[in-house]
């Protein structure tokens, strides 16, 4: 009889908050939101509710020194698990509650991420923790703890209520909490724990797949163009008729290639730019190296920039096939080409002794194609900021500047080879030197991807001691230490 007039009471309650509120009544237990089914435990009723004074550790109300508790606690206790089966959750009933010393709120997210009966799979479970305590004129402070499947968040909700009222007031503050809005929110948090998890986080909203799809197929559509006129220009025809179904049909290939590839695979824009950065350079190392060649006839040196655009596509292609590519990394491989190509000029006006009346097609050529390889290769085991490769970029101009001005006093008047081979030979190494000092300077912003490969720094003073009769002394000297 007494269980029957707290679930009258509680019944009368739900409708009756409901109605008093202007609130639509609860709706039934199959009408419930599909994420708010599942298993819910129900811990014991504690004490404090938490408006206790600091120190009083929670506890099950005793039944002889906390009577008056002790009765309201088991009151409540009854009619939550009875309403919580009304409310189309599934109640674990072989759960007894916390022990001493684990009834904390670690302890209730910890249980939160296991299953109904406390196995190991990641299912989880709904965990509702009620408090009481007692609260002036004969009343009660209701508070309710409730951390939904999986989640790391609690949510509370504190009340106060009449003695007669307790079982009733907990049922309503109980049911709020378990609503379909509130599974909504558990679902969200969910979602967002779980994309935080992966390497790029975006807040609750997930990244598109293939963000990089319009840039890789605008710059596909640019080569197959490309690929397209230099067929033309092979075939020695100079007709429109010719040249403008093929830039079409190679620009169409293009597109659709990209497109079929971003549909495939998670292009990102950093992938994209890293590919475009390998074709672009490929074919400028290509034909370059025809030009340095005096590849004859002139049509034909298109061809070699086809090849190389591929070629370059080919190194790029293998390295994202190991590793993911962002904006850094093309940007590595944009630079090292540029630096290639300005470099490999130089190396050949140094070889050719001279500097003026003469372009260094072929150093150009093969400088690029270098600087592309190993920028790939580096962006593979480096991540960089974007804009930290372009201080790099701005670090080694200014170098070289600072290089050709300080060596200019030699090529002044009566220059001959040797003179002009220091001038540029200074030219190189301030460039170099240039971007060795900017990499010093912005070190901080990179994070090498490879952190097993470190090459350590030294150490100097105490390290290490050694035991003696009369105690440990210390051991000075030099060491190094790094991961190999």
């Amino acid at each position: 009889m007494k269980r029957l007039a707290f679930a009258l009471a509680a019944v009368a309650a739900l409708f009756g908050s409901s109605a008093a509120r202007g609130d639509a009544p609860a709706p039934p237990a199959h009408a419930a939101h599909p994420e708010a089914r599942g298993a819910v435990v129900i811990w014991p009723t504690l004490t404090p509710a938490g408006d206790s004074p600091e120190g009083v550790p929670l506890h099950r109300p005793a039944t002889v020194a906390e009577k008056k508790l002790a009765d309201a606690a088991q009151e409540l206790d009854a009619t939550l698990r009875d309403g919580v089966e009304d409310l189309g959750f599934t109640l674990f009933v072989a759960d007894a509650g916390p022990t001493a010393g684990h009834m904390r709120d670690a302890d209730l997210i910890e249980r939160a991420a296991h299953s109904g009966g406390g196995g190991g799979d990641e299912t989880g479970t709904w965990v509702v923790s009620p408090r009481i305590e007692l609260g002036g004129a004969d009343g009660f402070v209701l508070r309710i703890v409730v951390v939904a499947p999986n989640s790391h968040e609690l949510r509370v909700r504190v009340d106060t209520a009449a003695a007669e009222s307790v079982p009733s007031r907990g049922l309503v503050m109980m049911r709020d909490m378990l609503s379909p809005a509130a599974a909504d929110i558990a679902a969200t948090e969910r979602e967002r724990e779980q994309l935080n998890r992966q390497p790029v986080g975006y807040g609750i909203m997930g990244p598109l797949r293939s963000q990089g799809r319009a840039i890789l197929a605008l710059n596909s559509g640019l080569f197959g163009g490309f690929v397209g006129y230099s067929m033309q220009q092979a075939s020695g025809s100079s007709d429109p008729r010719l040249l403008y179904p093929l830039l079409a049909i190679g620009a169409g290939v293009g597109i659709g290639a990209a497109l079929l590839v971003a549909d495939e695979w998670d292009v990102t824009t950093g992938d994209a730019w890293f590919l475009t950065a390998g074709g672009f350079w490929g074919s400028a190392a290509g034909l370059f190296i025809a030009d340095g060649r005096h590849i004859t006839p002139l049509t034909d040196r298109f061809a070699w920039g086809v090849v190389g655009g591929f070629g370059g596509v080919a190194v790029s292609s293998i390295a994202l096939a190991r590793f993911k590519m962002d904006e850094g990394d093309a940007a590595i491989a944009g630079s090292g080409g540029a630096l290639g190509l300005g470099f490999g000029g130089l190396a050949e006006l140094v070889y050719r002794g001279r500097y003026t009346n003469i372009t260094p097609y072929t150093g150009f050529g093969y400088g690029s194609a270098i600087g592309l390889v190993g920028a790939s290769a580096l962006a593979t085991q480096v991540d960089i900021a974007p804009s930290r490769m372009l201080l790099l970029d701005a670090g080694v101009g200014a170098g070289a500047l600072v290089g050709a001005a300080a060596a200019s006093p030699i090529v002044f008047q009566n220059v001959n080879p040797s003179k002009a081979r220091v001038w540029l030979a200074s030219t190189m190494a301030g460039g170099l030197a240039g971007g060795a000092v900017t990499w010093l300077l912005t070190r901080s912003i990179s994070v090498s991807k490879s952190e097993a490969f470190t090459f350590g720094s030294p150490t100097a003073g105490v390290i290490g001691s050694s035991a003696t009769p009369t105690g440990s002394v210390p051991a000075y000297g030099v060491a190094w230490g790094g991961a190999f």
